[in-house]
């Protein structure tokens, strides 16, 4: 390795799960490259500073998830029904989908991928958090025999009475 070209090179290929981050070559003896970090710095800040509107969020994932669907084991299939933005630095989502077990670790570098190419977030890693939506939600209506006493077999009045 001769040239930071090499060297650059080299540093995406052992360090691939850091793919995000941008790679800078500087030297504090001399100076070089100083302002480029610095630059980098504060593009990256302002990256993590994003705040992306749930609907937005959604229409992207809905996009990314019709491009290529998640693949199924044993029969069952994966469904996204919504998601949100928790915190920003760094960029955390929660996806609720149908059975979480699903969401395999590929399709959620997948999904990083393509929320880092729609919003940008260069140089700061993406969390994903999934939670499996409650399969049977109670009803919030009270059944008729858990009305209290007195209004169990009142009627409404009404002025003709």
């Amino acid at each position: 390795m001769t040239t930071l070209g090499e060297f650059g090179e080299w540093v995406q290929e052992h360090l691939f799960f850091l793919d995000y981050a941008p790679v800078i070559f500087t030297s504090a003896k001399s100076g070089f490259h100083l302002d480029r970090l610095l630059e980098a710095i504060r593009y990256v800040a302002a990256q993590l500073r994003q705040s992306i509107p749930t609907a937005l969020l959604n229409r992207t994932l809905q996009e990314a998830v019709e491009r290529r669907p998640p693949v199924s084991a044993a029969g069952h299939f994966l469904r996204f029904f919504y998601a949100t933005q928790l915190q920003q630095a760094p960029p955390t989502f929660l996806l609720f989908v149908n059975r979480d077990e699903l969401f395999s670790e590929p399709y959620r570098k997948y999904l990083a991928g393509q929320l880092r190419r729609a919003f940008g977030f260069e140089g700061c890693p993406i969390v994903l958090e999934c939670r499996a939506r409650p399969k049977k939600v109670e009803s919030i209506r009270r059944h008729r025999n858990e009305w209290p006493a007195e209004r169990r077999g009142a009627r409404r009045r009404t002025g003709r009475d």
